[in-house]
């Protein structure tokens, strides 16, 4: 069953949909949680689960404009990483607050540096992240910019760490042609003037 089918089979009220889907990407959304957001391996799995809750709970929203890859990684993982860290944040100053004799003036300090440090993080990803679901809003009404989320899904399996090779066999172009294709994809989004606001 691939994905199309699973997300069928969801909205049919079934359940086997759910199963194909967590098994279709649950290596790899592990794999790009401590490779690229740095969650630490004992949390990963509470993220996982936030991040499956999250994507089952939008399915009804998914237009499948785009990949489900892409509406994943693009929408759903930053929105589940940032209340990681803001959660995270909030318990560790919680503990502080109740064991104020474990802590010591420099540790302290320290501590509220990496604490606003991460906020300050966390703030920026959830902007970045309303930015581009305001941004994705306006690629699902306007049909002329599919070619855009196609764009994003080569772009998202690179992100990925997939190979050329791999992306290829994913997107139906031969390595050459998607060597080409993932570059003119960079240059394409880099003057898209929407997804550009979301990086200032």
């Amino acid at each position: 069953m691939d994905d199309k089918a699973a997300l069928k089979d969801i909205r049919k009220g079934g359940q086997e949909g759910y199963s194909v889907l967590y098994k279709h990407y649950v290596s790899s959304l592990r794999y790009h949680l401590i490779g690229k957001y740095r969650i630490p391996e004992k949390s990963v799995d509470d993220v996982l689960q936030d991040i499956f809750l999250k994507f089952f709970k939008s399915i009804p929203d998914f237009k499948e404009n785009c990949s489900v890859s892409t509406w994943l990684y693009w929408q759903i993982i930053p929105r589940a990483v940032s209340d990681f860290w803001r959660k995270n944040d909030d318990s560790r100053l919680e503990s502080i607050e109740q064991h104020p004799e474990n802590e010591d003036g420099d540790e302290g300090g320290l501590l509220d540096n990496i604490s606003q440090e991460n906020s300050k993080k966390a703030q920026i990803d959830l902007e970045r992240q309303m930015c581009l679901e305001q941004v994705f809003a306006l690629l699902k009404r306007d049909s002329s910019k599919s070619s855009l989320c196609e764009c994003l899904k080569a772009l998202t399996l690179q992100a990925q760490g997939l190979s050329i090779e791999e992306i290829a066999k994913q997107i139906g172009r031969t390595p050459v042609a998607t060597r080409s294709y993932v570059y003119s994809c960079k240059k394409k989004l880099s003057q898209y003037q929407p997804l550009q606001d979301c990086w200032k």
